[in-house]
């Protein structure tokens, strides 16, 4: 496993830096539990003339389930940088606006009611729904924001107006419906995280180094080609299929151990990477023979900009020190 870091030198107990693990990209896969029953078909004859029925009964089978990614333990190459400057971490989640009248909120405990009153008969729930209907049609309250809902409607069709039964009501009586809004939880995110760090060999050693930080970190962003396809199954045709990129596991460290306060990070994807060979805005490069590091700027500025490929859960933080994610 080839180490590679910068500067080059010696790392200490008390030496912090920022440690990146490349490792190979491994997906959620598909499972389904053993004992799956296969469908069994039943033929009914009926009456002289040979009618036929067939009366199909699938058996409840096993139901798939999404088997999760493990962590990669198997690392290909690993890099160790400095602090960068300016670190930093930031969690959102995400929320929306949400709305029930209590006219909706009516109309959806009709709906609901129906479909959950366990009634076998579909045509007992259909009718249990439509008396309830009109149960709540005959509420005067909801009888004549139906009938601002049907003049709206109608008055706009000549023109194309935009008049709503909300706005009708408040032209009418001064109120409108109470929305009762209440900010809603609406999903997860994914954390991204910008690194720069400035380069600046002094001498062969790290020339060589750095040289090899950059050549590592592009190749291992980039996809790679395969013949492997839907269950696993060879292509006769070379590179018909993209592979995903590898994943890069990263730590702030203190010697040989995780950095008692910083943020952790989950393994994220190299998402993009950018090299200014030219960091005091002059070109400039050591001179002497190639193999000795001749040729390599004086100066480089490389942006990082990585995205974990999982959202941070409340159960993550169980177990870990410092700040957590």
């Amino acid at each position: 496993m080839p180490i590679y870091r910068y500067p080059f030198t010696e790392i200490n107990e008390n030496s912090d830096f920022l440690k990146i693990e490349i490792a190979k990209y491994t997906a959620n896969s598909l499972t389904r539990e053993s004992g799956t029953s296969t469908p069994s078909v039943t033929t009914r004859t009926q009456g002289a003339q040979g009618v036929q029925s067939t009366i199909s009964t699938l058996k409840a089978g096993k139901p798939f389930t999404v088997k999760k990614r493990t962590n990669a333990t198997v690392i290909d190459d690993t890099i160790y940088l400095p602090i960068p400057s300016n670190i930093q971490d930031g969690n959102s989640v995400k929320y929306t606006e949400g709305s029930l009248d209590g006219l909706t909120a009516g109309a959806l405990g009709v709906v609901l009611d129906a479909f959950y009153n366990k009634e076998d008969n579909p045509g007992q729930v259909l009718q249990t729904m439509l008396k309830e209907a009109t149960d709540l049609g005959l509420d005067p309250a909801a009888r004549q924001y139906f009938l601002n809902n049907l003049a709206a409607s109608a008055a706009n069709m000549p023109f194309g107006g935009n008049l709503t039964p909300s706005q009708l009501l408040a032209r009418q009586t001064g109120n409108i419906l109470n929305p009762n809004m209440e900010l809603l939880f609406d999903g997860v995110t994914l954390r991204s995280f910008k690194f720069s760090f400035k380069l600046t060999p002094r001498n062969e050693g790290e020339a060589k180094q750095v040289k090899n930080i950059i050549k590592t970190l592009k190749q291992s962003m980039a996809p790679g080609t395969s013949n492997l396809g839907f269950s696993g199954e060879a292509s006769g045709i070379n590179g018909l299929y993209l592979s995903t990129p590898k994943i890069f596991k990263l730590n702030y460290m203190r010697g040989s151990r995780n950095h008692p306060f910083l943020h952790k990070f989950k393994e994220c994807f190299l998402t993009d990477m950018s090299v200014n060979y030219t960091g005091e805005g002059t070109y400039a490069t050591y001179g002497g023979a190639d193999e000795d590091g001749g040729g390599t700027p004086v100066s480089m500025i490389m942006d990082l900009s990585f995205k974990e490929l999982e959202p941070i859960y409340a159960g993550d933080y169980n177990g870990l020190t410092g700040v957590g994610f």
